[in-house]
């Protein structure tokens, strides 16, 4: 979803949402992607992060934080998520209509 404008990004997650069942029966969406803030912060983790940002910039990406993401998940129609730091600088990002 870095890739993806904010406006993109809701319209996708609505896609999602509507192809998935309800959250009793087993639904949700899994993102993978990069959470800023989010996870440990050791020097080799920060090293990591700014050779992610670096990468981000040269291919017009875009970073979030967490309030952010809150902000698309929301405005999606979504209820709830959590976010898992894994993978150095990226997230697993669970979200439940």
């Amino acid at each position: 979803m870095h890739d993806w404008r904010d406006s993109e990004c809701i319209t996708i997650l609505k896609n999602c949402k509507k192809a998935i069942p309800t959250r009793d029966a087993g639904g949700k969406v899994i993102i993978v992607d990069a959470v800023v803030g989010a996870g440990c912060s050791t020097p080799k983790h920060r090293e990591t992060q700014v050779l992610y940002d670096l990468f981000i910039m040269v291919a017009n990406g875009i970073e979030r934080d967490e309030q952010e993401w809150r902000n698309i998940i929301l405005e999606a129609g979504f209820t709830h998520y959590n976010i898992i730091p894994v993978l150095g600088v990226r997230s697993i990002i669970e979200v439940y209509p």
